[in-house]
């Protein structure tokens, strides 16, 4: 599976590149939405994950955009603060699940993975 993490932090970038990579999958990782977006045409990841509060941007503009880019895209939202507004309007955009900071492994092993749907080649 090729999976896109957007994420200012780097220490999140960091666990979660090797956590998905020690799975077996690809991982492209970016710290800003721009790169992010620009990785989303050139990877078709099959999964993203996307920091709702992505420094000085607001990752529910990016879910947007990423959906107006390709509407099929799987986006999986991060989170460090149980904002239930910004949760709700990221499904509301077509968010696939959300992930509160610190992570569930099992969660993530058992919840979010399975529901993937990969992409064709």
């Amino acid at each position: 599976m090729r999976i896109l993490i957007v994420d200012d932090d780097p220490d999140v970038l960091e666990f979660l590149d090797a956590f998905f990579a020690n799975l077996g999958h690809e991982t492209v990782r970016t710290d800003n939405a721009k790169q992010g977006l620009r990785e989303l045409v050139v990877k078709q990841p099959d999964l993203i994950l996307l920091d709702i509060m992505l420094g000085g941007e607001d990752g529910i503009t990016v879910l947007k955009e990423m959906k107006e880019i390709d509407k099929e895209a799987q986006v999986v939202m991060i989170t460090a603060f149980k904002d239930a507004e910004r949760v709700i309007e990221a499904f509301r955009l077509g968010a696939l699940d959300c992930l509160l900071k610190p992570f569930n492994i099992d969660y993530i092993i058992n919840n979010i993975i399975p529901k993937i749907k990969l992409r064709q080649p």
